[in-house]
């Protein structure tokens, strides 16, 4: 099974980017979405975006993993 948490582009060059989720940073390939844009959010698998998503629905989920790493990190 794979889990996926949103991350907003933060920089672009030619066929990659730099994404930021929950603080961490990592450059990915975006040669699947050709008119993606700084700022957008995506979804990422195995290294590359393979979606944009709308910035509430990303903002809404990584709401819900913030909160399941906050548990996690209080056991």
């Amino acid at each position: 099974m794979c889990l996926a948490i949103p991350a907003r582009v933060i920089n672009i060059s030619k066929h990659t980017a730099i994404i930021e989720s929950l603080g961490v940073e990592k450059e990915v390939d975006i040669t699947l979405l050709p008119d993606l844009k700084k700022d957008d959010y995506v979804i990422v698998h195995a290294g590359f975006a393979i979606q944009v998503i709308d910035k509430e629905e990303a903002l809404v989920t990584q709401g819900y993993w913030k909160e399941w790493l906050d548990e996690e990190g209080n056991q």
